[in-house]
């Protein structure tokens, strides 16, 4: 099961922190079944938000594993 996570993120010194999420910016997106589905999701969401330096999506693996 994938999900994309989204957030923008604090910055220090010019430089985004990708370790400090801001945690009102914070979203998750899915389920999807794929993570070429969610690949694309995540490159829309950043594709989407392109004047936002700090901003991130990402594709995640959620699935249990034995």
């Amino acid at each position: 099961m994938w999900f994309v996570f989204e957030a923008e993120y604090e910055t220090e010194n010019g430089r985004a922190n990708w370790n400090k999420p801001i945690r009102e910016t914070m979203v998750w997106h899915g389920p999807f079944k794929t993570g070429v589905e969610a690949d694309e999701v995540a490159r829309a969401r950043m594709w989407g938000k392109i004047d936002i330096y700090a901003h991130k999506a990402r594709a995640v693996d959620l699935t249990a594993r034995d």
